[in-house]
Order: structure tokens, then C-alpha cells, then sequence
């Protein structure tokens, strides 16, 4: 992996958030440079999802700061909808609209919200099909594709609107084996790319082959950060070698990916 220069374009101090006893984040610090790839790793519950949705406000925070390009996303002045606009945020479950074609589902936010007319952005929406292998799905509707389909599309939908940078929240964790690999397929290219990207991930050797920094969450904070490498086939961190190998992974694997 490349070296990305150290231009940060998110920047989280101190974050936190608690859910009535539960403090989801605490004390949260991170920053993420334009066109870096940061995965986030750890158990399910330490806080992963909620750090990426206090990014785009999603979720509100109790204390701390996130900064997205020079503006407070959530200060009492910010136009969250703009910033919103610049963030691309793929969920688990797709959230597409049932009722439109793939092609409607990708050109209604260039349409409706950048105010692209119906033929631009629809051609916007079949470059971006095409971009994300479903070129001939464009008629279809999200009932009739497979789960890696639909995700691919949400993917497609979320660079119709020219983002700055792509919020990935497990994307693959309701897929099954054999559509896993096409939407992690998409990811890299967007990374190689350089397009700049957080990603929630439960997919250790996506991680490892292709960010440039693994940040390993435990009960709401990060407890160890670093490149892949050193992650992965060194971790400082007695709770991190124990996440790894409750899944089965030790460096040799980091080492064949």
C-alpha cells in the first residue's frame, strides 16, 4: 500500500456517546487523511458503527468534536444536509427504494438534489451501473437482484452524488459467501482509486490488503491503531491478539493475503 501525504479531511477529537448505561464511544480520537482507506475493527458492539455515523451525524455525539473538511458537523450552525451531500454512506441492508429500477434508485439524488436534469442523471446512473458490473441491471428492480447486486447498487447510488469520501458500515455482513467478493471487488477499486474511505468491517482480509491504517475498537474507544502490518502481524495489544485469534487469524495469515 502507498503512502497517503498526511492531509487530514476528517478530523474526530475526544468523541463520545452513550446510550443510557451504555457508553458506546469514549473518548474517541481520529484522523483520517484524503485518499486513505481506514478500516475499523473489533467486537460487535465497541463502538465501530456509531463512530461512523457521528462522522455524517447520524448519530449525535455527548462531547468531542468531528470536523470534516474545516466545518464542525455538528455545530449548532452547520448545514448538515451539504455535508451530507459529501459523504457517501453504504449501510448493511441496502436501503434501496423498492419500487424504482436500479437506475432510478442511482439518478434520483443527482436529480432531486444536485437538480441534474432526468437525462443527465440518468446517464450518470448507467455509467455508474456499468462502473459497479451491472450494466444490464439497469431496468431491474432491487426484488430481483441478489443481495451482492443490491449492494453494489447502493454503492453506485452513493457516488451519484460526487461524494468526497465513502462511509462503509459492514457492507457485506447480510450477504452470503458467494456475493461477499463482487461488492469487495467494488471497494478496491474505489480505493485504488483513491477514493478516501472508513470502512466497518468484519472482513479481515479485505483489511489487510487494502487500507493504509486498521484502527481496532474495544469497548468504545480505540485501542490500537496502525498499518495493516503491524496490526495484523505485530499488534502491541494483549485485547488485540485476542480479537485475532478468537477469529482464527495469527500473522501467516496476514502474511498470504
Amino acid at each position: 500500500m502507498t503512502d497517503v501525504p498526511a492531509t487530514p479531511i476528517v478530523e474526530l477529537v475526544d468523541v463520545s456517546k452513550r446510550y443510557g448505561a451504555v457508553q458506546a464511544l469514549n473518548g474517541v480520537s481520529l484522523d483520517v487523511n484524503r485518499g486513505e482507506v481506514v478500516c475499523l475493527i473489533g467486537p460487535s458492539g465497541s463502538g465501530k458503527s456509531t463512530l461512523l455515523r457521528a462522522i455524517n451525524a447520524l448519530d449525535s455525539i455527548d462531547g468531542g468534536t468531528v470536523v470534516f473538511d474545516g466545518i464542525d458537523v455538528h455545530g449548532p450552525r452547520t448545514d448538515i444536509r451539504k455535508v451530507r451531500q459529501r459523504m457517501g454512506m453504504v449501510f448493511q441492508s441496502f436501503e434501496l427504494f423498492p419500487h424504482m429500477t436500479a437506475r432510478a434508485n442511482v439518478s434520483v439524488g443527482p436529480h432531486k438534489i444536485l437538480k441534474l436534469s432526468p437525462q443527465d442523471a440518468n446517464n450518470r446512473a448507467d455509467e455508474l451501473l456499468a462502473k459497479v458490473g451491472l450494466a444490464d441491471k439497469a431496468d431491474v428492480h432491487p426484488a430481483q437482484l441478489s443481495g451482492g447486486q443490491q449492494q453494489r447498487v447502493a454503492i453506485a447510488r452513493a457516488l451519484a452524488m460526487h461524494p468526497d469520501m465513502m462511509l462503509f458500515d459492514e457492507p457485506t455482513s447480510a450477504l452470503d459467501p458467494e456475493t461477499i467478493g463482487e461488492v469487495l471487488s467494488v471497494m478496491k477499486q474505489l480505493a485504488d482509486e483513491g477514493m478516501t474511505m472508513v470502512v466497518v468491517t468484519h472482513e479481515m482480509t479485505f483489511a489487510a490488503r487494502v487500507a493504509h491504517r486498521v484502527a481496532v475498537f474495544d469497548k468504545g474507544r480505540i485501542i490500537e491503531i496502525g498499518s495493516p502490518h503491524q496490526v495484523f502481524e505485530a499488534p502491541t495489544v494483549a485485547r488485540t491478539r485476542d480479537f485475532l485469534r478468537h477469529l482464527g487469524w495469527d500473522g501467516s495469515s496476514a502474511r498470504s493475503v
